[in-house]
């Protein structure tokens, strides 16, 4: 269900899904991201930028658009 985002492996690893090919999966992740996620900071090549994050077990998750992603908690 989850695919691995390559561009980033070495700096910012990463997983994601993509509302058009998992629809219901992206759904509940984002009412989760929606209702319980904290607004924190993110700086990627000098670049800043707010993302809300909702934390649950092992992994961290965040919305992007249409990609729903996910991390491990660090």
């Amino acid at each position: 269900m989850w695919k691995e985002a390559k561009t980033y492996k070495k700096i910012a690893p990463h997983e994601y899904i993509v509302q058009q090919e998992q629809p219901a999966a992206w759904e509940k992740y984002k009412k989760l991201i929606d209702k319980y996620g904290v607004n924190e900071q993110f700086t990627l090549f000098g670049h800043t930028k707010t993302y809300k994050y909702f934390y649950y077990g092992d992994y961290k998750y965040w919305r992007m658009g249409i990609i729903v992603n996910r991390t491990k908690n660090t």
